[in-house]
């Protein structure tokens, strides 16, 4: 992964979301919180009404918190599956390689054998 890669703008959002929700509900709730006090109600109608919102609020956040849940299962289950493509990839890259290496070392080693016996036929002129 390179550095570059992880300054995408796309996964700085990727990375932002949950933060975002959280302070998206955050002003929800000190909103509603704020306009309930302000406004010219008694006591217990106040306290009824925020009961009322929080549990709204709640509610919300209890169904955002389930998408981001099942989003991240989702993307849980593509990652293995990208994983295990890239497994059976590097398998046959590997497989490969080591197949290119064994004609490499066989090549080098008939190469050596012959340099022998070269070697052996000029010492044996030079004798």
């Amino acid at each position: 992964m390179s550095y570059q890669y992880l300054n995408e703008p796309e996964n700085n959002k990727k990375s932002c979301s949950g933060a975002v929700v959280a302070a998206v509900f955050a002003g929800i709730a000190v909103g509603v919180v704020l306009g309930i006090l302000i406004a010219p109600k008694p006591g217990k109608e106040t306290r009824k009404e925020l009961k009322q919102k929080g549990q709204k609020v709640l509610e919300a956040s209890y169904e955002s918190f389930e998408e981001i849940v099942e989003k991240t299962k989702d993307l849980t289950k593509v990652g293995k599956q990208k994983l295990e493509e890239l497994k059976i990839t590097f398998k046959d890259i590997f497989e490969k390689f080591q197949k290119k290496a064994k004609e490499i070392l066989d090549s080098i080693s008939k190469i050596i054998e012959e340099s022998r016996k070269t070697a052996a036929k000029i010492e044996k002129y030079l004798s």
